[in-house]
C-alpha cells in the first residue's frame, strides 16, 4: 500500500511539472488524446508528424487537432494539416493551399501555433523562394481558426533593391490579422532593411 502511495504521489508531481511550463506561459494546459481517426487523415497527406496538438474551436466547445510533418507532395517540405471533429473528421486547413513560390521553402521554426483566446487557433508561418530567403522573395501567412481563412503577404524585392508588399486577399484583412502581417514582415531577419518596406513599422 505504501509503495502504491509513492507511486501515485510521483505521478502527481510529474503532472505538475509538466503543466506548470504551460501555464506560465499563458497556454492552456491540453491533455486530450489526438485521436487516431485524425492521425490516419493527417498520414495521408504526411511522410511523418513532426508534432500533434489538440487546440479548442467553437468557444471552446470543440476541437481540432493540428498536425506539422514532412508532405507527401513531390515537393516535400514541410506541412501544416488542421483537422475539424466536429461531427466528422475533416481537413480544416492544408498549408499546401499557400503553395506559390513565396512558400517553396518552409523552416520549422518559423511555423508558430497558438491558441485564441480559447475561441479558436492562429497559424503563423513563413517561407520563400528557393535561394531568396533574404532580401529575394518572402511569404508570410496567417491562419485563423475563427475565420477559416489564410491572409498572406509577399515581401519582393525589386531591382532597385527597394521593396513591394502585397497581401492576400487584397482588401478586407482584419486590422489586427492584417498589423501581425505587418510585425512579422517589420522584424524578419531576412529583410535587411525594414526602414524602407512601404508600410509602418514600429522603432526597432
Amino acid at each position: 500500500m505504501k509503495r502504491m502511495t509513492e507511486l501515485i504521489s510521483k505521478a502527481l508531481l510529474t503532472t505538475i511539472v509538466c503543466i506548470m511550463p504551460l501555464a506560465a506561459s499563458g497556454e492552456t494546459p491540453d491533455s486530450s488524446i489526438v485521436p487516431k481517426e485524425a492521425t490516419a487523415l493527417a498520414m495521408q497527406y504526411l511522410h511523418s508528424v513532426e508534432s500533434s496538438t489538440a487546440l479548442p474551436v467553437d468557444n471552446g466547445t470543440g476541437k481540432d487537432f493540428i498536425f506539422v510533418g514532412k508532405s507527401r507532395s513531390p515537393v516535400g517540405g514541410w506541412r501544416i494539416i488542421a483537422i475539424d471533429s466536429n461531427d466528422k473528421m475533416r481537413i480544416a486547413w492544408d498549408s499546401f493551399s499557400l503553395h506559390d513560390s513565396y512558400f517553396d521553402v518552409i523552416g520549422l521554426s518559423y511555423i508558430n501555433i497558438r491558441a485564441d483566446e480559447h475561441k479558436g487557433y492562429i497559424v503563423t508561418l513563413r517561407g520563400c523562394a528557393p535561394h531568396q530567403c533574404a532580401d529575394g522573395k518572402i511569404g508570410f501567412a496567417i491562419y485563423a481558426s475563427r475565420e477559416h481563412q489564410a491572409y498572406i503577404s509577399h515581401v519582393s524585392t525589386q531591382e532597385d533593391d527597394s521593396y513591394r508588399v502585397t497581401y492576400f486577399p487584397q482588401s478586407g484583412i482584419p486590422d489586427a490579422y492584417r498589423k501581425e502581417l505587418d510585425q512579422m514582415m517589420c522584424t524578419d531577419n531576412g529583410i535587411s532593411r525594414p526602414s524602407t518596406l512601404p508600410i509602418k513599422c514600429a522603432a526597432q
